[in-house]
């Protein structure tokens, strides 16, 4: 049985998948709020893909894990996260969460005349996409939130328009906030920047990436140069690095979740069970049943 992550084109398609009650009228647009989610509403989703980008703001977490990144239910909190069609992800949710999520295609800022991948690399598997805002920048962020979920729900000739140009104007405030934090790459040489990239990308990556090709390819050098300058930095070969990822959130899943291994397989990306089992056992020196079973 090959695992197929499923990838989502229309955000009423994911609605409809989730349970959520709501639908845009807008194909290209939506935003809500967490509260507005109900009890048919799910709390969780395995890992997926989807064809529109998402900036998400957690105010409560409440438990909620986030799995685009080592990050996880108590970091959450004042976070904003940014998810962009090349993201594989998963989440867990508490029905207390709060904050708000805004959906939008790449076509409904067709006006923009600049590269949206490169002026807005948040949304970039090779860099950060989470930011952790202060207090003061939780209020400024939130009044942009809910003044695009006014608009949202204002029906005037230009409502289209308005939305596009607030919307824009909010992507640029993020990217101001991630500026004003000082890029992390910014007193690294030209090696531990590359590193620094690597690593980001195999935590947005490794359910889809497992060879150390993959992530060359991704990264535009050669498979050697790649693990010559992880070595060098890190001590470590990159196909170490992307296994220790692996193992972290398939130790995760054994200990945390009630789910079976083979279900924990198909959702690492393994095709078969036996794949993963015997990966697990050559970097652990137990099968996954018996780390279970050790955690209990």
């Amino acid at each position: 049985m090959e695992n197929k992550i499923r990838r989502f084109k229309e955000i009423n398609e994911f609605f409809e998948t989730t349970g959520f009650e709501k639908r845009t009228d807008i194909p290209e647009f939506f935003i809500f709020r967490f509260d507005e989610l109900t009890d048919s509403s799910a709390l969780k989703m395995p890992p997926y893909q989807k064809d529109y980008y998402q900036v998400s703001l957690i105010l409560n977490p409440e438990n909620a894990i986030a799995d685009i990144d080592e990050q996880s239910n108590d970091t959450l909190k004042n976070t904003l996260y940014f998810l962009s069609p090349d993201h594989i992800f998963s989440w867990q949710r508490n029905s207390n969460t709060t904050g708000f999520i805004v959906y939008f295609k790449a076509e409904f800022l067709n006006f923009f005349s600049g590269h949206f991948k490169s002026e807005f690399s948040l949304f970039d598997l090779s860099n950060e996409n989470f930011l952790k805002l202060e207090n003061k920048e939780v209020q400024d962020i939130l009044s942009d939130f809910d003044k695009l979920y006014k608009e949202y729900y204002t029906s005037n000739n230009y409502r289209h328009q308005i939305l596009q140009s607030s919307l824009l104007s909010f992507l640029f405030k993020c990217k101001s906030l991630q500026e004003s934090r000082g890029a992390k790459t910014k007193n690294l040489s030209k090696k531990e920047e590359l590193v620094y990239r690597f690593r980001n990308l195999v935590m947005n990556s490794y359910i889809k990436h497992k060879k150390v090709s993959e992530y060359a390819t991704l990264l535009h050098i050669s498979s050697n140069s790649l693990n010559q300058t992880v070595k060098s930095v890190l001590g470590r070969t990159a196909k170490e690095v992307i296994s220790e990822q692996i193992i972290q959130e398939a130790k995760r899943h054994i200990r945390y979740s009630a789910d079976d291994i083979s279900e924990i397989s198909y959702s690492l990306g393994f095709d078969e069970p036996t794949h993963f089992i015997r990966f697990f056992k050559k970097q652990t020196a137990l099968t996954p049943k018996e780390y279970r079973n050790g955690q209990m």
